[in-house]
């Protein structure tokens, strides 16, 4: 990989540095719409054994059933104006289970379960529970959500999310897989599903993609937990490897990497914080289309940096080294983790096209660079790349 001085490692725009997520699929799927016999002798979206569940997810089968008796009650004469009256025994049960949650946690933090739980040994990691409830209440509101979309969409709507549910219980008996198994899961369930939204929807490939991302929203709040940096992967050891590194770079300054902004500048300064800020936020997100949305808020403040300070617009060649510069002084967490997490499980058009793969792209650059980094890099002699180093 080139310099900064160089800027020759500055891809161009929907360019892949990694491997995994530029897979090509041709699978083709029936339309829609299939005659009498056909549903006969082979439903559609069927994924998994009609009588599977998803374990420990009663509050899905609810959603699933209330998404049901909604089109029920409204019939196809009002199903341009669906309200949210069915839901409401549906809402009501939700908030009971919420509430059982809390006296459960509760009773937790009393004194008698704390000593008990002292005398459990430990069985790995876990999260705290302030925030395993804050991942339930998302997940809950993300299929709230999901099923409200869906509502718009009728019929295929419901195929959609029979679908999805589908597909959610046959991942949980996948959970010894290794994470390119994983992967190849998902993808393959995105491509199943993109081609039969592109036979409904005529061609339409913004309607598609509309569709796509609600439904990795859904899938991937779901499955997070289990997918990301997984225990079958070396992706905590290279977060902390990365995380090392970029601490022994704390010396590197603006200067050495040739990056066009001047930080003594307020209006420069300001963005160059809220770049920092967004890459970290990164981490916090659980669905791969927010964690790309982190990355490109970050890289246009970037870009707003670098316009000012040079008072014209900033080209690629001045991108690439300032990235690498607001990584260094970010040090985001789990950077690694981050990445494949986003190659393996993130929607492949997303990544293949527009800015958000372009950004993505010049972030695996940096990285790389990062790894790479010696003397010459910087234009220091090897003693003086040392005596910083040590």
């Amino acid at each position: 990989m080139a310099t900064p001085h160089g800027r020759a490692c500055a891809p161009s725009a929907g360019g892949r540095s990694t491997s995994g997520s530029g897979r090509s699929r041709s699978r083709t799927t029936g339309p829609w719409r299939k005659s009498k016999s056909s549903r006969r002798t082979r439903p559609p979206f069927q994924l998994s054994a009609p009588g599977s569940t998803f374990p420990h997810r009663r509050l899905q089968r609810e959603e699933e059933e209330a998404y049901a008796s909604s089109h029920v009650a409204h019939g196809p004469a009002a199903a341009g104006h669906a309200s949210l009256a069915p839901f409401s025994k549906f809402e009501e049960k939700k908030t009971n289970e919420k509430t059982r949650k809390v006296t459960t946690v509760k009773k937790f933090f009393s004194p008698s379960s704390r000593t008990a739980a002292k005398k459990e040994p430990p069985e790995g990691k876990s999260a705290s529970p302030s925030i395993s409830r804050r991942a339930s209440f998302d997940a809950d509101q993300v299929s709230k959500d999901f099923v409200e979309f869906l509502k718009n969409l009728h019929k295929p709507g419901r195929e959609i999310h029979k679908q999805c549910r589908a597909f959610l219980v046959s991942m949980s008996s996948k959970k010894d897989l290794g994470a390119d198994e994983l992967s190849e899961c998902v993808q393959d369930f995105y491509q199943s599903l993109a081609d039969r939204l592109m036979s409904h929807f005529k061609g339409s490939s913004e309607s598609v993609d509309q569709v796509m991302d609600q439904v990795e929203k859904y899938i991937m709040t779901r499955l997070y937990k289990s997918v990301f940096c997984p225990e079958t992967t070396d992706d905590e050891k290279k977060d902390l490897a990365t995380q090392d590194r970029i601490r022994a770079l704390h010396w590197v300054t603006v200067q050495m990497l040739c990056v066009s902004m001047d930080e003594e500048t307020a209006e420069v300064s300001e963005n160059v914080v809220r770049a920092i800020t967004d890459i970290i936020e990164m981490d916090s997100k659980r669905v791969p289309r927010d964690k790309l949305a982190c990355i490109t808020r970050c890289s246009k403040h970037i870009f707003s940096a670098i316009r000012i300070t040079k008072n014209e617009p900033a080209s690629a060649d001045d991108f690439l080294p300032a990235l690498i510069y607001i990584v260094l002084k970010a040090n985001p967490p789990r950077l690694q983790s981050n990445i494949q997490y986003i190659t393996r499980f993130c929607n492949p058009s997303r990544l293949m096209t527009g800015e958000d793969g372009y950004y993505f792209t010049n972030l695996c650059c940096a990285v790389a660079f990062i790894e790479k980094l010696d003397a010459q890099s910087l234009n220091l002699s090897p003693d003086e790349f040392e005596r910083h180093m040590s």
